[in-house]
């Protein structure tokens, strides 16, 4: 499995107030797999669920604790051959060994 980081295609100064998890199915639910999570402020909750929807993922939407990251940041946790395939809008992220 990798993990990568990259960011979507907007730029916002706001403080993340939410995880954007996008999931796909798997073992019969539509909830089976975490793929990837963006971390955005209130006003771009709706630009990242879109965009995994777009990506056919399915996205769930959870509150997150005081943080510093940037509203925008995504990690993924999909292989870099699926993102590719996803159309994903996102800016091409960077590898990381897991």
């Amino acid at each position: 499995m990798s993990i990568t980081f990259g960011t979507m295609p907007h730029i916002c100064t706001g403080g993340v107030t939410a995880a954007v998890e996008a999931y796909s199915p798997a073992g019969g639910l539509t909830h089976g797999s975490l793929d990837a999570t963006a971390f955005v402020c209130s006003a771009h909750v709706d630009t990242a669920r879109a965009m995994w929807t777009d990506q056919g993922l399915t996205p769930f939407t959870a509150q997150t604790a005081r943080t510093t990251t940037r509203c925008g940041a995504i990690t993924d946790f999909r292989e870099p051959a699926d993102v590719l395939n996803s159309g994903d809008t996102a800016d091409t992220p960077t590898d990381t060994p897991a």
